[in-house]
C-alpha cells in the first residue's frame, strides 16, 4: 500500500476512533438526543419507525455498542497490522454507516453528504487491500 493510501486509512481510523470516543461523552456527541429526534422523524415509516423507537428506548446501550465498534473499528485501521482485520473492519464501518444514514437521514438530511466522504474513503481502502489479497 502506497504512503498515502496508508495515510488516509490512519487519518480514517483516528476520525472512527474519536467518533467512538464521542459517543460516551454526551455533551460532544448525545446519542440520546439524536435517537429521540431520529425517531420524532420516522415516526409511521413502516420498518423505520419501529426501528428507531425501540433504538431511542435504549440509548445508552446503543451509545456503548456503536462507541465501542467504532473506536475498534479505527484503532484496527490505525495499526494496519493484519490485513483480514483491516477489511472486516472497513465492512464493519461501512455497514454500520449504512445503518446510520438509513436511521438518521430523515431528522439529519446533511448525514449524507457526511457520511459520503466516509463511504468514499472506506470503498477505496476496501478495493485496495482485495485487490492486494487477489494478486
Amino acid at each position: 500500500m502506497s504512503g498515502r493510501n496508508l495515510l488516509l486509512q490512519r487519518i480514517l481510523g483516528v476520525l472512527y476512533a474519536l467518533a467512538g470516543i464521542a459517543k460516551f461523552f454526551p455533551r460532544v456527541e448525545s446519542v440520546e438526543d439524536r435517537l429521540d429526534a431520529a425517531a420524532e422523524a420516522n415516526e409511521g415509516l413502516t420498518v423505520i419507525g419501529p426501528l428507531s423507537d425501540r433504538l431511542a428506548a435504549h440509548p445508552t446501550a446503543v451509545a456503548t455498542l456503536v462507541g465501542v465498534a467504532m473506536f475498534t473499528g479505527g484503532a484496527v485501521l490505525v495499526a494496519n497490522r493484519n490485513r483480514r482485520l483491516v477489511i472486516a473492519a472497513l465492512w464493519a464501518q461501512l455497514a454500520m454507516l449504512a445503518c446510520f444514514v438509513a436511521v438518521l437521514v430523515t431528522s439529519v438530511p446533511a448525514i449524507l453528504l457526511f457520511d459520503a466522504a466516509f463511504v468514499a474513503a472506506g470503498l477505496w481502502l476496501l478495493r485496495l487491500h482485495t485487490r492486494r489479497t487477489h494478486e
